[in-house]
């Protein structure tokens, strides 16, 4: 039965002992496997996910106002918002084979749950809270710190993460005299874990779509999604337009 896996191979792999097995266990444990019948009486893992959020942002924020001195505040918030977006922290949670452990319903199972990216960015949160929770904050630290610093660099050079919406609106205005529509589609998960997704239309065409945790970085990545398209597919969704951005007939 997965509840009762063995984590002994993924505890190897850790630079930390790791001896309290039933908080472990919380770690994998997502809300649809409450609903089954080897879930009853346990608890998920959404109380180890809020702990675990605040927990990578503090630290976060502590290693990027240590190594760079000299960036401004709205930069450090940029690369923040980088490296702790929910696909940073699923490919991470995917490098440390935490997919391999969930405990997932049926039903969320079936549907690929386990590649879910809110899913993965949730139980590598628990982790770090039940880190935390075992060896304190400083030795946490070292261990998010030896698992991010490889990707400052990377988030230090990447093309700004709230430049999107600014530079879809100069496009927009300049190609079609109006502004971005941005479309909030929907909203799920718990009240401390909402994940947005947003619609951006341009021209009166859905050109990007997005979701996170917050709505302003939804909607800056159906911006980013949005440029990509009007870059690379144009005529595709504009084929009444010439490509020099001239209409047919004007």
């Amino acid at each position: 039965m997965k509840d009762v896996i063995s984590f002994d191979s993924f505890l190897e792999t850790l630079p930390f002992s790791f001896t309290d097995p039933e908080l472990m266990r919380k770690v994998f444990v997502h809300r649809s496997y409450l609903n089954e019948k080897e879930g009853a009486g346990l608890k998920s893992n959404e109380r180890l996910e809020f702990l675990g959020d605040a927990i990578l942002s503090n630290i976060i924020s502590h290693m990027l106002f240590r190594k760079f001195p000299d960036i401004h505040e709205g930069e450090l918030t940029r690369m923040r918002a980088k490296l702790v977006n929910g696909q940073a922290l699923a490919l991470l949670a995917k490098e440390l084979s935490l997919d391999k452990y969930l405990l997932l319903g049926k039903g969320e199972r079936g549907s690929g749950g386990v590649d879910n990216p809110s899913i993965l960015a949730g139980v590598f949160e628990a982790f770090m809270a039940a880190v935390y929770f075992h060896h304190g904050f400083q030795k946490t630290f070292e261990y998010v710190e030896s698992l991010f610093s490889p990707l400052l660099k990377e988030a230090l050079e990447a093309p700004g993460h709230f430049d999107f919406k600014p530079k879809l609106q100069e496009l927009s205005q300049r190609l079609f005299k109006e502004a971005p529509a941005y479309v909030l589609k929907g909203e799920k998960g718990p009240p401390h874990k909402k994940v947005f997704e947003v619609e951006v239309y341009v021209g009166g065409k859905v050109l990007g779509s997005g979701s996170a945790n917050r709505k302003k970085d939804a909607e800056q990545a159906a911006a980013g999604e949005a440029l990509k398209n009007m870059t690379e597919r144009f005529i595709e969704f504009f084929p009444e337009r010439m490509p020099d951005g001239e209409l047919h007939g004007a």
